[in-house]
């Protein structure tokens, strides 16, 4: 199954959104002094998870250089 463009895009937003929603839990989590170490690195490793398969599924970017000889 091939994914097209747009959702790839789709796709790719999801993850950095909860990505995102992951990331501001785990710092409300962190401001407690009663914080547990091995939540905060399944916390760290989720988002670092979904932002690694966000860079996979997002469709590249152009770069400047193939704009640039374009014309």
């Amino acid at each position: 199954m091939q994914l097209t463009m747009k959702e790839r895009e789709e796709v790719a937003e999801i993850l950095k959104r909860r990505a995102n929603e992951v990331a501001t839990y785990l710092g409300d989590y962190m401001k407690d002094q009663n914080h547990f170490g091995s939540v905060e690195l399944a916390l760290r490793r989720e988002v670092d998870r979904l932002r690694k398969l966000q860079s996979r599924v997002a469709p590249p970017e152009p770069d400047g250089e193939e704009l640039s000889s374009d014309g």
